[in-house]
């Protein structure tokens, strides 16, 4: 008598396991972004020119450039991490006491223009708004390209 008990209890217990288990694959859904526009372009500085010098003698915008470079080249699924790291190197140079050309206001003003555009990138991507998001890393890209053009005036 005990083994018929024990035999459907057993039974009862196999079968909402694996109705369980079932359940849960079903709710597992696969999100892929779409690929990003592969037409952005950005700025670099020319060889020996005032821009180039700036970048080279100071590591921090060194570092600037090298991680919104890396934004071209990235796949969309890895680009949180990417504006997490351009944000942090934004964030070193706004925080830079150090050099006179950061705290000019204009340079100022443009690397707070770049942090705000990697702030909409961000909030894009967490959205999971791929228009939006493209457009923004243009406007990203584009403040960048100025904040450049800014450092060749010097």
């Amino acid at each position: 008598m005990r083994f018929i008990y024990f035999f459907f209890i057993s039974i009862i217990f196999l079968s909402c396991y694996k109705s369980g288990s079932k359940k849960k694959e079903k709710s597992i859904i696969i999100v892929e972004k779409k690929l990003l526009d592969n037409n952005f372009q950005v700025y670099i500085p020319e060889k020996n020119s005032s821009g180039d010098s700036i970048v080279n003698s100071i590591s921090e915008w060194k570092d600037l450039k090298i991680a919104i470079e890396d934004l071209t080249k990235v796949n969309p699924n890895e680009i949180e991490t990417f504006l997490d790291e351009s944000l942090i190197k934004c964030n070193k140079l706004l925080n830079n006491k150090k050099s006179n050309l950061i705290s000019r206001p204009e340079v100022r003003g443009r690397l707070k223009v770049l942090k705000t555009n990697i702030l909409k990138c961000k909030f894009d991507n967490h959205r999971d708004d791929l228009k939006n998001l493209n457009k923004n890393l243009k406007k990203l890209f584009l403040s960048y390209e100025i904040l450049f053009e800014t450092l060749e005036g010097f």
